[in-house]
C-alpha cells in the first residue's frame, strides 16, 4: 500500500495541546490523530460539541440508576416477602401440634397456600 502524505493548517496553541494528548497517550502524532478519527467513528460523537456525554460517566450514571432500581424492588417486593415468610415460619412452629392431629404437611399445605397468594400479589405467579 503506498502512502500518501498530507498536512493540516492548524492553529499553534492547537497543535501544542495536541502533542501534549499525544505525549499524555505516549503516541505519535500519526497513532493519535488515527484513534481519534476512530474514536469519533465508532462512538458516533460529534467532535464538535466539547460537552458531548462521557461515556464513562453515562455508565456511572445508569450504574447509579441500576442500583437504586435493584434497591426499590428490595424495599417494595423483596422485603415484603421475606417477612410474610419469617410470619409463616413462626405460626408453623406455633401451630404444630401432631398430638391433636395438626402436623407438618398440614402446614405444608397452608404454607403453599400462602406462598401462593403472595406469588399472585408480586405478578411470578403461573
Amino acid at each position: 500500500m503506498s502512502r500518501v502524505l498530507k498536512s493540516i493548517d492548524v492553529d499553534p496553541d492547537l497543535y501544542e495541546d495536541f502533542k501534549k494528548l499525544g505525549k499524555a497517550y505516549k503516541l505519535t502524532n500519526k497513532d493519535l490523530f488515527s484513534a481519534m478519527v476512530r474514536y469519533f467513528q465508532a462512538t458516533k460523537a460529534d467532535p464538535r460539541d466539547p460537552k458531548t456525554d462521557n461515556p464513562t460517566d453515562a455508565i456511572k450514571a445508569l450504574d447509579r440508576r441500576l442500583i437504586s432500581f435493584i434497591k426499590q424492588q428490595e424495599k417494595e417486593q423483596l422485603r415484603p416477602i421475606k417477612d410474610e415468610l419469617v410470619l409463616i415460619s413462626r405460626k408453623l412452629y406455633e401451630m404444630d401440634d401432631p398430638a391433636n392431629g395438626v402436623g407438618k404437611v398440614e402446614h405444608l399445605r397452608k404454607m403453599n397456600e400462602r406462598l401462593r397468594l403472595i406469588a399472585e400479589k408480586v405478578g411470578v405467579s403461573k
